[in-house]
């Protein structure tokens, strides 16, 4: 059994099978279709105005993911996925937290560690490499994929790993999913992450535009992916990129279906390399991980209980057991 396998929700719904879905008003389902479109629609051209103003351009990402985010908290309150993904799995404001200090100092570690490399590629390759000629469209594209190609591998190392899995727990624990565990990294977790998704394009010198393009759709997939919203998509788009249907069964308490579909863009890799799972239905029976030794009262131990040495943390295990 994986490492991923080995941690259930003391805060955990039950994990009986949701009830066979009602049918729905022909309205209801080409909003369900509707919502994924619209919401990167918007996206969309929001960042591209937002490209044409003096804003500096890796400030835009964040502005429109809050945005998005907003209309995702909403949503979830309006037509949820699962009534009973409604509720937290823990305070909200270890969730804040969470987004405060453990994501942003993850993210601004990357952009820190990618400084240097952006100054001795501008050395090494005075005329950057990066296809600048290509439509906007295209060099977009280009990124997603490279920037996949990187992070596809930490992530799913951050599954076969015991002591990476002990960061990326942090994310997998509780079992519900909505939009709370969007942000709900631990800095070790989500900075070589992100500094991941960086490198390839810094490395290329890829325009400033085209770097916020591509955090701006890592964010806001992330956002669709993880909240609580009734969205539906067809198979053919599962197969191509990471759908909310994808990656809620990458989410889910049994190992066989969280131990793939690590692509949080693009499947490409995960279909080239043996790991993608094609979702049988809208989500997981049951959410989080077995056996789940995630702290859930306070914030502090959240963060320095990865950490503590593995026979530490495994006689305070054996004591809570007794």
């Amino acid at each position: 059994m994986t490492a991923a396998a080995t941690a259930a929700a003391t805060t955990a719904p039950a994990a009986a099978a949701p009830a066979p879905p009602p049918r729905h008003s022909l309205a209801t389902r080409l909003l369900d279709y509707a919502i994924i479109p619209v919401f990167l629609a918007c996206a969309i051209v929001a960042t591209r105005a937002l490209l044409r103003t003096p804003i500096p351009p890796m400030t835009i990402p964040g502005l429109v993911i809050g945005a998005l985010a907003v209309a995702a908290a909403i949503l979830e309150r309006v037509r949820p996925e699962r009534p009973d993904y409604r509720a937290l799995d823990q305070p909200l404001r270890i969730e804040i937290l969470h987004f405060l200090f453990d994501y942003n100092l993850g993210y601004g570690l990357a952009l820190a560690a990618c400084v240097p490399i952006a100054r001795a590629a501008a050395a090494l390759f005075p005329v950057p490499r990066w296809p600048t000629a290509w439509p906007t469209a295209l060099q977009i594209a280009l990124a997603a994929v490279l920037a996949e190609g990187c992070s596809y591998w930490q992530h799913r190392l951050s599954h076969r790993n015991a002591w990476l899995w002990r960061f990326h727990a942090l994310h997998h624990s509780g079992g519900r999913l909505n939009l709370a565990r969007t942000a709900r990294f631990h800095f070790v977790d989500i900075g070589p992450g992100s500094f991941l998704v960086f490198l390839p394009l810094v490395v290329l010198r890829a325009p400033d535009a085209i770097v916020s393009w591509a955090a701006m759709l890592s964010g806001a997939c992330g956002v669709l992916q993880h909240s609580n919203i009734r969205m539906r998509t067809p198979d053919w788009l599962d197969r191509l990129i990471c759908t909310p249907a994808v990656h809620r069964f990458h989410h889910s308490r049994d190992g066989r279906e969280s131990n793939a579909n690590f692509g949080t863009l693009v499947m490409v890799f995960d279909r080239l390399f043996g790991s993608y799972r094609l979702p049988g239905a809208p989500g997981p029976i049951a959410i989080g991980i077995e056996n789940d030794r995630v702290p859930r009262d306070s914030f502090v131990r959240q963060v320095l209980e990865p950490f503590r040495p593995a026979r530490g943390r495994d006689e305070d295990e054996d004591e809570d057991g007794k």
